[in-house]
């Protein structure tokens, strides 16, 4: 559950958008690296909503709401509860990060941001298949590799 978005030093230059990001009439498109035939497009409703979640989410709260854009959001196929999507600078300060949602009773929730081993040990696996994203098998960490490289 990493902050890696708020870090500063970014290169990415501030008016300039990461490749596959496009603007047209206000709407941000974005391609995204999750498998579009695993996932669902969400309502407008939902779109709405997801982005009210991240910018309110305590993951976000040390980066001003207005310097990022909530884009690329998609549902899983296997469980639309679950949503991922891509948070994108629009100043220079900050680095792209990725973020998983899930939809409770108390409605969309950020649970994970960052951009590495995003949604492991918080989604399901067929939603983190839905969304391309993978995991290290279970007990693997440092102290195994180096043992194993041994």
């Amino acid at each position: 559950m990493g902050t890696a978005f708020a870090c500063t030093g970014s290169t990415s230059a501030a008016a300039t958008r990461p490749p596959g990001v496009a603007q047209s009439g206000g709407t941000v498109v974005v391609a995204s690296s999750v498998r579009a035939a695993d996932t669902l497009a969400p309502s407008p409703a939902d779109v709405s909503a997801i982005a009210s979640a991240v910018k309110s989410s305590e993951y976000t709260s040390a980066v001003p709401a207005n310097d990022y854009e909530v884009t690329g959001t998609v549902l899983a196929a296997s469980d639309p509860t679950w949503a991922y999507t891509e948070l994108h600078p629009t100043v220079e300060d900050y680095d792209r990060a990725e973020g998983v949602l899930h939809h409770t009773s108390g409605g969309w929730q950020l649970v994970q941001l960052g951009t590495y081993e995003l949604g492991c040990g918080v989604a399901p696996a067929d939603v983190l298949d839905d969304f391309g994203l993978e995991c290290p098998p279970p007990g693997a960490d440092d102290s195994t590799a180096e043992a194993t490289a041994a």
